[in-house]
């Protein structure tokens, strides 16, 4: 027999049960996506250079290792080189503890995950040490830009040292403020 207290039970656990998928995959999709993106405070340096990333709030990136370190970089170019060459700029990390790759995406400035970015490489834009690699969220954004300014558009996986190397030459510091930090 159906009753209207039944019919309140079965739809209370129903709500529960759905609840609890709700927040089951809210967590899960949190975890996924890594930690969330650190600040980049005055006084910290560039993994790969030196500079002073906070200085350059546009071109910031980071990488978050599992254990929660931080390493900032003023610029993509320095993270890509980091990255392709951790053994130099840090021997006792492996890739195997990187937790998250944040960027900032160049139209918005808000974070995004650097292994889904879409790059525009070797644009007229320079960044703080001349030619960069400027990430966006879309695709549709990257040409948007590409086409006022030039470069190429790559993703995170195709990106190598052969794609880094010619930014290197002619380097000029686009230095807005003296290279050490203030007292």
């Amino acid at each position: 027999m159906h009753t209207a207290q039944t019919g309140n039970t079965y739809r209370t656990r129903l709500s529960l049960v759905i609840l609890s998928v709700v927040m089951l995959l809210t967590c899960g999709l949190a975890l996924a996506a890594g930690p969330e993106p650190q600040p980049i405070t005055e006084g910290m340096s560039c993994a790969a250079c030196g500079m002073y990333p906070q200085r350059y709030p546009q071109w910031q990136t980071q990488i978050i290792f599992t254990d929660g370190a931080m390493a900032a970089f003023d610029g993509n170019k320095c993270m890509f080189r980091f990255l392709l060459n951790m053994q130099k700029f840090a021997p006792e990390r492996h890739p195997d503890q990187i937790a998250a790759i944040w960027v900032k995406d160049f139209k918005t400035g808000k974070w995004l995950d650097g292994k889904t970015a879409h790059y525009v490489i070797d644009s007229k834009e320079l960044g703080p040490m001349g030619k960069e690699l400027i990430p966006f969220a879309t695709r549709a954004a990257a040409e948007e830009f590409q086409k006022a300014n030039g470069g190429t558009i790559e993703t995170y996986v195709n990106i190598n040292m052969n794609t880094i190397k010619p930014l290197m030459g002619g380097m000029h510091m686009q230095m807005n403020m003296p290279h050490s930090p203030a007292k």
